[in-house]
């Protein structure tokens, strides 16, 4: 009996090793899903923004943004639980940026990794809207720029 239970452990040590330790994150579900719906969104407030630009309109004013935006070029982004979708116009540019209080695990994780579908510079991660503040702490904002005049 103990040749059995001695060649059963060295199975399961071989498998442990050769397979190596896998990690699941119980939040990768979560993390995924928003970093799915954040990308939609982004990419239906750049769909809009873009179809304006074609036929000839300028940025939409801060205050009016929603209903120069939509229903007339595109659909507005889905909302997500617990963040809110923002746009502003300011002398670095033009953004449009997804942001809330960063008390939910998922969150900040998902708004980072969403980096690597956008392009470099024109996606920022930070405390505030507009990439002022600094690192995320109390409030994360993801900031998408339209227009940019300094990176």
């Amino acid at each position: 009996m103990n040749i059995v239970q001695a060649v059963f452990a060295l199975a399961l040590m071989a498998m442990a090793v050769a397979g190596g330790i896998q990690y699941v994150n119980p939040n990768a579900a979560a993390i995924t899903r928003l970093v799915s719906q954040a990308d939609a969104g982004f990419s239906a407030l750049e769909s809009a923004f873009r179809s304006r630009q074609a036929s000839g309109a300028s940025a939409p004013a801060t205050e009016a943004w929603r209903t120069a935006l939509f229903p007339a070029y595109g659909s507005p982004p889905a909302a997500l639980s617990g963040l809110s979708w923002s746009y502003g116009v300011e002398a670095a540019g033009v953004w449009f940026c997804l942001s809330g209080p960063l008390s939910r695990d998922p969150v900040k994780p998902a708004l980072t990794a969403l980096a690597t579908r956008r392009p470099q510079g024109l996606y920022d991660v930070t405390r505030d809207c507009g990439a002022a503040g600094g690192t995320p702490e109390g409030t994360i904002a993801a900031t998408l720029w339209m227009q940019r005049t300094t990176p």
